[in-house]
């Protein structure tokens, strides 16, 4: 009996190891729609590695944000992230998403016939008509600042703003198609805050791929 006993304990400890260990390391996520084609079609099941940028944690009224071994996204990363857009939810709580890094901190990028500058911790940004709005929803949204934009100018934390500066970094997303008006062409910068990990293998679908260069 107490051998029956101490078997079924260590049973339950090793199940529950692995399954702290896969949630913490690599989690199986399945493509919805299509804006992965060809590489990935709709159905198809990957493994994402929570480590790739450093494990994160925390990210709730309760728990700060933090990453563990942080590494940076690179351009043509294939991220899973969580939507930047939906600010009423912390984001681990959020839709999950997967685009192609396209734009990384210091970067220029075009939306809607607009040059705009990635921001980044490194990466001081000119406020300009275009980008003041979306500096201002950065800020009260990522940046734990008071922003607005009044008579044409940005004022953060009640004074006016010329430059901004970030504490944490940005990217920029798109589909597999580069004329697609999909990923951050829609739903603007992705924090780093919203950043899961990277597609490291796709398990199966149509057929078998594996991706040159990712973990």
């Amino acid at each position: 009996m107490k051998n029956a006993l101490k078997f079924m304990r260590a049973l339950i400890v090793t199940t529950l190891l692995m399954l702290a260990f896969r949630a913490l390391t690599l989690t199986v996520y399945t493509v919805r729609g299509r804006v992965l084609e060809p590489r990935l079609a709709e159905g198809d099941r990957v493994l994402v590695n929570r480590w790739s940028y450093g494990l994160r944690t925390g990210g709730s009224p309760t728990f700060r944000y933090a990453r563990w071994l942080g590494a940076p996204v690179e351009r043509g990363d294939l991220v899973v992230f969580n939507d930047p857009a939906d600010t009423l939810r912390p984001p681990a709580r959020r839709k999950v998403m997967a685009y192609y890094c396209t734009g990384v901190p210091g970067d220029t990028v075009q939306i809607g016939g607009t040059a705009l500058t990635v921001p980044g911790k490194r990466t001081m940004i000119r406020v300009t008509e275009a980008n003041m709005r979306l500096l201002a929803f950065l800020y009260n949204n990522y940046e734990g600042r008071r922003a607005c934009v009044r008579n044409g100018k940005l004022y953060a934390d009640g004074r006016q703003t010329d430059y901004a500066t970030f504490t944490i970094d940005y990217y920029w997303f798109s589909s597999s198609n580069p004329d697609d008006a999909d990923g951050s062409r829609r739903f603007g910068f992705v924090p780093e805050t919203c950043v899961i990990g990277k597609v490291a293998v796709r398990l199966y679908g149509r057929k078998e791929i594996r991706f040159s260069g990712l973990e």
